[in-house]
């Protein structure tokens, strides 16, 4: 796992949940934080997709996949080294989309809709039961920008 050493921007919150676990109260942390520099160590900083809905009325226009550049581009400028997104074992279209925009199958979640909703719903006339999760990692990746096919 890459690791990436950088100065806190003077915007940025403060780990406080951490700081507070080796030292405190919090008005004492705020007062070496005044007077010193906060760095952190960032530990193969992942992204996650919580969201990607397209209306059904106009699918298949390029939208989904301007969503997925961006959430890439985004991740990466802020030194993400993967992506992730998870999806319905009955969504087969979702599975193809992002399989074709580079993600790759890395797990599946057994039951987690089923655990979530207490009952199995259908997608795709298939039970809806477990998350396949995704990624992409983008070490050494080569850019697999999505284009539409005229």
């Amino acid at each position: 796992m890459k690791t990436t050493i950088r100065k806190a921007k003077t915007d940025e919150t403060p780990p406080w949940s951490l700081l507070l676990s080796a030292d405190g109260p919090k008005p004492e942390i705020e007062k070496y934080l005044a007077r010193g520099e906060l760095w952190l160590a960032v530990c193969g900083d992942e992204w996650e997709i919580m969201n990607l809905a397209v209306l059904q009325s106009v699918q298949r226009k390029g939208i989904g996949t301007r969503l997925l550049n961006k959430a890439r581009t985004l991740a990466r400028q802020q030194g993400a080294h993967r992506l992730e997104v998870g999806t319905g074992n009955g969504g087969a279209g979702q599975l193809v989309f992002y399989q074709r925009f580079g993600f790759r199958i890395v797990g599946v979640d057994v039951n987690f809709f089923v655990k979530r909703w207490h009952k199995v719903w259908k997608q795709n006339g298939i039970p809806l039961r477990d998350m396949v999760r995704m990624d992409i990692a983008f070490d050494n990746q080569i850019d697999m920008r999505v284009r539409r096919s005229p």
